[in-house]
């Protein structure tokens, strides 16, 4: 079954990917393990960018891939999922582009949709700048994530992108 508000189009994937690494900084976090996936909000500007994979761990790297643009100069986004938690920057690789992103609202879903021995985390937040010529300030993003409780091991929910 797939949340309500999720989208699988090509394009939402940037957002749900920034979501995802949102939720794996706050499982790092004392307070709590969580996961974020990114998608676009419904406002205005909406989503501009899908991704279909999010890898990494909730108290390390994460990198988000198989965006739904074609771009030799921007084929992953990576950054520190502790950092993400509270707000920062998010780097393109190979370019060195970077997305800027506020601090999220992550919502702890309980085990979700998630397989056994995870939570699912709704991650909801926006972009503030950056240099990347794919995000820009004012864009949203939103996101589904499961964060497996043993290992910290984050992806996104199965059947989702990351929108951004």
């Amino acid at each position: 079954m797939q949340p309500t508000g999720v989208s699988e189009t090509k394009g939402d994937g940037m957002r749900r990917v920034i979501m995802g690494v949102a939720a794996l900084a706050m499982m790092a976090v004392p307070v709590g393990v969580a996961t974020i996936t990114l998608a676009p909000a419904a406002t205005a500007g909406g989503a501009s960018i899908t991704c279909a994979k999010l890898s990494g761990t909730s108290s390390g790297p994460i990198t988000i891939k198989k965006c739904s643009f074609k771009d030799k100069q921007n084929k992953s986004l990576g950054g520190s999922a502790l950092k993400l938690a509270t707000g920062g920057t998010l780097t393109w690789s190979p370019s060195g582009q970077t997305t800027i992103v506020a601090q999220p609202t992550i919502t702890p879903l309980g085990q979700g949709s998630c397989k056994p021995k995870n939570t699912e985390y709704l991650t909801t937040g926006s972009v503030t700048g950056g240099t990347s010529t794919h995000t820009k300030a004012g864009d949203t993003f939103h996101s589904y994530t499961c964060v497996n409780n043993t290992s910290g091991k984050l992806t996104l929910l199965k059947g989702t992108t990351l929108e951004l």
